[in-house]
Parts: C-alpha cells; sequence; structure tokens
C-alpha cells in the first residue's frame, strides 16, 4: 500500500538523527473495487518518532487517529506502528539488512474491526555503478477481529481469524543521483491463498525531498488487479508535506481487497530534532577551478580515529570509490562535478561514513544517508 510507501520515505533530507512530528491532513479512501459505495472521507492526527544512525540502522514509531467525516462514529480508526532496522554494509557494493514491524489498527463502524500483526523482511541489495539489484524475503504472522450484526440492536457475530504470510519481493533499478527506474515483483503464499505482482517504479530525490511512481499488476485469489500511483514527500525547515494518490495495493498478510482509489495530504511539523543543538555545518567541499560543464572540486573531512584507508564516492564517479589522501588532520581528494545536484559519501576502512558536520543530506530507499553537493551553473 501507498500508506508504507510513504512511511519508507519519510525520512526528511536533513541531517538530524533523532525526529518527533505531529501531522495533521485528510483523506479520501474508495470502497473495494467492484463495490458500488461512495468513498470515505476522513480528517486524521498523528505522532511520529525516529531515531536513524548515517549507516541506516534505527526505529521508527508512529500512531495516527482518523476521524470520518459525516458521521461521528463512520469509519473512524486509529493505527500504530512500531519499527526496527538493521543494516551492515559487507562491501562496496554488497549491503544486507533485516526489517522488522509490529503494526496494529482498529476501525470502529460500521462493523468493528482490529487487526495486529508482526513483520519480518530480511533482505539484501547489490549496487555498482547506475545498476541497483535487491531482494526481500517477507514473513509475517497475526490475528483479526470483526464483529457483524444485521442491525444495531440486535445480536451480532464474531469472526476471528489467524493471518499469515511468507514470500519474498524483489527489485531492479536503475539510474544514479537523483533519478531511478527500474521492475518489481513478487510472491506469496497467505491464509487467503496465493499472491504474485509484477510492475515497474520510478524515483525522484533532491534537495527538495523524495518521490516515487509506481504502478502493478496483481493476481489474487479474488482475480486480476492493477493498482498504481504517485508518493511525496517534500521538507520544509522543519515542516514536511506529504501526500499519495492512486489505487492500494491488496495486502496479502491482512487480506485487505485493494480499493478503487485514494488520496490524501499530510502537513507535518518537527516538534524536536537532534539536530536543533548542533552548530552552524560547513559542507566539506571547495570549488576550485569552474570549467565548461561544471567545476573542479576538492573533498576533504577528518576521518574518525582509527582509518586506515579513505575513499569518496558518489553519483558522479558512478559510485566508484576514489581513494583519498593524508594531509595533516584531514583526507583531501578530487573531482570533476558537473552543474547540478549530486549526491556522494565515504568509505572508512570500507565502512560507510559521513561525520556529523557534513551539511545538507538525503535519505536513499535504505535509509542510508548520502551528502548532498551542488554546482550551480553559469549565469
Amino acid at each position: 500500500m501507498f500508506a508504507a510507501t510513504l512511511a519508507g520515505l519519510a525520512a526528511e533530507a536533513v541531517a538530524a538523527q533523532t525526529q518527533m512530528a505531529i501531522e495533521l491532513g485528510a483523506s479520501q479512501v474508495g470502497p473495494p473495487a467492484g463495490l458500488d459505495e461512495e468513498s470515505a472521507r476522513f480528517g486524521m492526527a498523528g505522532l511520529s518518532l525516529t531515531h536513524y544512525s548515517l549507516a541506516g540502522s534505527g526505529v521508527t514509531a508512529s500512531l495516527m487517529f482518523g476521524q470520518a467525516f459525516g458521521d461521528p462514529n463512520g469509519g473512524d480508526f486509529v493505527s500504530g506502528l512500531l519499527g526496527g532496522t538493521l543494516r551492515d554494509r559487507w562491501s562496496t557494493t554488497w549491503t544486507g539488512g533485516l526489517d522488522l514491524q509490529l503494526i496494529g489498527f482498529q476501525v470502529r463502524s460500521p462493523f468493528p474491526y482490529s487487526a495486529f500483526a508482526v513483520e519480518g523482511r530480511p533482505n539484501v541489495r547489490f549496487q555498482s555503478g547506475p545498476l541497483s539489484v535487491a531482494a526481500t524475503g517477507v514473513g509475517g504472522l497475526g490475528r483479526s477481529r470483526v464483529e457483524i450484526w444485521r442491525v444495531r440492536t440486535g445480536p451480532s457475530r464474531v469472526f476471528e481469524d489467524d493471518l499469515w504470510r511468507v514470500g519474498g519481493t524483489g527489485e531492479v533499478l536503475l539510474g544514479t543521483g537523483s533519478f531511478q527506474a527500474g521492475l518489481v515483483g513478487g510472491a506469496h503464499h497467505s491464509a487467503g491463498g496465493g499472491y504474485t505482482s509484477g510492475g515497474a517504479r520510478m524515483i525522484l530525490s533532491g534537495r527538495w525531498g523524495v518521490a516515487e511512481a509506481r504502478a502493478d499488476v496483481w493476481e489474487t485469489p479474488l482475480g486480476r488487479e492493477v493498482t498504481g500511483g504517485l508518493a511525496f514527500v517534500i521538507p520544509m525547515q522543519g515542516w514536511s508535506l506529504r501526500g499519495f494518490l492512486g489505487k492500494s495495493e491488496p495486502d496479502p498478510l491482512t487480506l485487505a481487497e485493494p480499493g478503487s482509489g485514494s488520496g490524501g495530504l499530510l502537513l507535518g511539523r518537527t516538534i524536536y530534532s537532534s539536530d536543533d543543538e548542533r552548530a552552524e555545518e560547513e559542507n566539506p567541499y571547495e570549488v576550485l577551478v569552474e570549467m565548461p560543464a561544471g567545476a573542479r572540486v576538492r573533498i576533504s573531512i577528518d576521518a574518525p580515529r582509527g582509518a586506515r584507508s579513505v575513499s569518496m564516492l558518489g553519483d558522479f564517479t558512478l559510485w566508484d570509490p576514489v581513494p583519498m589522501r593524508r594531509q595533516g588532520s584531514q583526507w583531501v581528494t578530487e573531482a570533476d562535478v558537473t552543474y547540478g545536484t549530486h549526491h556522494y559519501g565515504f568509505l572508512v576502512n570500507d565502512e560507510w561514513y559521513l561525520p556529523d558536520d557534513v551539511g545538507d543530506v538525503v535519505p536513499d530507499e535504505w535509509g542510508r544517508q548520502s551528502a548532498i553537493l551542488v554546482i550551480e551553473g553559469a549565469n
């Protein structure tokens, strides 16, 4: 679902490692495909807390409340998420990780419904130059409860179901810097039957934020479904705007059917950031000479104690490491960089590294932070 996509994109393009934020917004959700019902409209409010290391490991927690418009009891919901992420860079091209999530959801009316699930996702990624290939295993367990009555004053029936799924997904992406595009697919076996999917995705990122466009074809126990849409996050100096528009995906774990169409906007305000107490940051690069298509840049950092080797790599090197030389208390290298916005980072003893004072950063799809380098074009 695009709500899950947004959770992955929600880390703002700032240097803070710990953030607490509140969000207010509204959404419209269509009925499951094939049902002749009106769309539901909600006002929403939520609280989120995230903490990530520069290597990409961390935790996130969120709580969201929804109030249906027009009917004080119709469709009101509360949802909660607690997640953890572990990342380990095995080499300059291979990265492994494990994602864990606890998910809770409750709807009051028209039929009281609640679900709770835990899900794990071991994953591995190979990235070399513009090519990125990832494989993710998925396993989850849960339980749902729904109460149904013929009339509100009459007796009700309660249905409780054990939920589970196992499967995996894969993706192949091409592109560096601010643009990536490629193919995705997956297969899952669940309590409701088998699910397979295949589609395409496109990711745009930069100092302005992150956006993902996606289109998928699903084969489900109830038939074929075509889903897709757009999700984005735009940071704005302590504020953020995130939104989604499209047709939601089926969920093999909770057995939720795809909606006929949904959309929403959430305005967030950061109320605490570990970046608040940091001194003014400076970029670790210096333009030496302007050239017709860009500039010659010197990049230098104070590497941590115990550094035996330091390399710089970025989209302008096709993510191939460039060795840096020791110069006093710093490590230094030079590179030719074209006009535009670029992403880069460092390897210290073959481990991904960004100094605390690196300045503006942007998260990639692994939660790992990359520094931003901007070469402005000639006027």
